[in-house]
């Protein structure tokens, strides 16, 4: 049995296996596409993540109820399951992430997207089983369907200033594909208003995009999105928004 990888320009690549497929991916990105300087370790993350994303990808036409619960410790299993097969079955070259950017240094951090995605899946698990990473997750028929990450600025490197008290980070949003365009990620948001106002926070902080090139892109949220729960511009030049709590 060979195994296959289809690059964006139709070229397909064949090996024996996922480990002895790197090689020929890496040569042809060399070869053909220099500028996304992919790696061998960017390579690795994105065949494995195209082995065990196996989630559905087709859009429902209409979807069942969506419970909408705090993520805690005792959903940290079903976070990371969520990741491991459902979240980017359509897109497995984010399928490294699990959410490990901002915790890792976000932009400051030179090497990210070289880690090997076990240590981003370890690392976020126990970011979870700690109170680390909080924020809301989407349910329906028992599976986890959507994600906001809405933590402490103080727990996320790539992010904190020193003066973060109180203040809470919403950094991402991640709907499978199945449930994209049925408002989950307004209903995620809606609950980390209510959520972290019992928990006494001050003020929500975001980082959305402009315009998005389609859904999935939107994982920060959009500025309609959070213009429509009272959220204002506070900074162009990174677009970043915010609103007090209380």
């Amino acid at each position: 049995m060979t195994r296959t990888m289809t690059c964006d320009c139709q070229v397909v690549i064949t090996a024996e296996d996922t480990e002895s497929l790197i090689a020929p991916v890496k040569a042809h990105f060399d070869e053909a596409h220099p500028e996304f300087e992919d790696t061998r370790a960017v390579i690795r993350n994105y065949l494995e993540s195209e082995d065990r994303s196996n989630g559905p990808t087709e859009r429902l036409e209409t979807i069942g109820e969506v419970e909408i619960v705090p993520m805690g410790p005792g959903s940290a299993a079903d976070a990371i399951e969520f990741f491991d097969t459902d979240a980017f079955p359509d897109n497995p070259w984010w399928g490294a992430c699990y959410c490990m950017f901002f915790p890792r240094g976000g932009r400051k951090n030179e090497n990210w997207g070289q880690e090997p995605w076990q240590e981003n899946r370890d690392d976020q698990l126990h970011r979870i089983e700690e109170g680390k990473t909080t924020g809301m997750m989407a349910y329906s028929g028992g599976q986890v369907v959507g994600w906001c990450n809405a933590t402490s600025r103080a727990e996320l490197p790539g992010l904190a200033t020193g003066h973060d008290e109180g203040i809470v980070s919403v950094v991402c949003f991640v709907i499978a594909p199945p449930y994209r365009g049925h408002g989950v990620a307004t209903r995620l948001l809606e609950g980390v208003i209510t959520n972290f106002t019992d928990q006494g926070f001050r003020r929500l902080e975001a980082y959305p995009v402009r315009e998005a090139k389609d859904e999935a892109r939107a994982f920060h949220g959009t500025l309609d999105l959070f213009s429509r729960f009272g959220f204002e511009v506070v900074s162009e030049e990174p677009l970043v928004v915010g609103r007090d709590l209380g």
